[in-house]
């Protein structure tokens, strides 16, 4: 319990509230807005909203030649419409806001290497309530811990993966989702 109220502290020091702006959600001028997502997530957004796999996330856009011929990717993210999340609606609030990624929950802070990481957003510098810094603290480490022991399950999955020719894929957690076949 020490770990949560140190960095709560370290994130009552930095200063974050949500101004509900829905920046984090949009697009800028130089980004992509890609909002990486796991598949426990994918399939939880499912269960709340009904949707598709497919309909939710689509393949992370960095394709990695394999030994085979084919190309594969190692992540997920939401799907985005030209100008931000999908799941953000016209009043700039999240539509599953209670089935959100971790990096939704936890943005505009992330756990590096042990260390509390800021990224830009508005809403720093404004004084968070003790329980709010702490369930942020929480969920930034919740997110630590699941972002770990997806990627450690996705390498186990990657090291015994094979490829046909043309074949485009998907590895993640729970498998290789080929895309399709060329």
């Amino acid at each position: 319990m020490e770990k949560v109220h140190d960095l709560a502290e370290e994130i009552r020091k930095t200063g974050f509230q949500c101004l509900m702006c829905g920046g984090c959600c949009a697009r800028g001028e130089d980004d992509g807005m890609l909002v990486l997502v796991s598949a426990p997530e994918i399939r939880a957004i499912m269960d709340h909203t009904g949707l598709a796999w497919d309909e939710i996330a689509e393949p992370y856009p960095e394709w990695i030649p394999a030994e085979g011929g084919g190309e594969f990717t190692l992540a997920w993210c939401l799907r985005r419409t030209e100008k931000a999340c999908i799941f953000l609606d016209e009043q700039k609030r999240c539509t599953i806001y209670p089935a959100r990624p971790l990096i939704c929950r936890t943005y505009p802070f992330a756990l590096e290497e042990g260390s509390l990481s800021v990224y830009a957003c508005p809403g720093t510098g404004h004084t968070p309530s003790c329980s709010e810094a702490e369930t942020l603290a929480e969920e930034c480490i919740r997110r630590d811990s699941a972002e770990t022991k997806d990627a450690e399950r996705t390498r186990e999955i990657f090291m015994t993966m094979e490829l046909g020719p043309n074949e485009h894929a998907v590895v993640d957690s729970e498998g290789v989702k080929r895309i399709w076949v060329k």
